[in-house]
């Protein structure tokens, strides 16, 4: 798998993560680079999912957290796109906020 694909793969959910883990050359800066970021907007999807998903069963706050996790989700959206198109124009250019997370080496 080719780097820049790999990096366009690699935002699209967990499975395209891993994917593009297995597929693409570990030793490109280029593809660790998208990797981390993508792991870093998947881990996020996640764990907001779990806590929106536990919070919708309080009746009291389900109404509100709804509407803060459906920005937070709406907000990790437009990093993935983000990534995807920075992937696609070949740049390393770090997400807006977060860029600076390396969780992988």
């Amino acid at each position: 798998m080719k780097a820049r694909t790999a990096g366009i793969v690699s935002y699209i959910t967990w499975i395209g993560w891993i994917i593009a883990l297995i597929n693409a050359d570990a030793d490109d800066e280029f593809v660790k680079h998208h990797l981390n970021q993508a792991l870093v907007i998947n881990i996020c999807a996640t764990v907001c999912g779990a806590i929106s998903g536990a919070l919708a069963w309080i009746p009291i706050i389900r109404v509100f957290s709804g509407i803060v996790f459906g920005f937070i989700g709406l907000v990790i959206f437009i990093m993935a796109i983000a990534g995807i198109v920075s992937a696609s124009n070949n740049s390393t250019k770090p997400l807006p906020v977060i860029g600076d997370i390396k969780l992988m080496k």
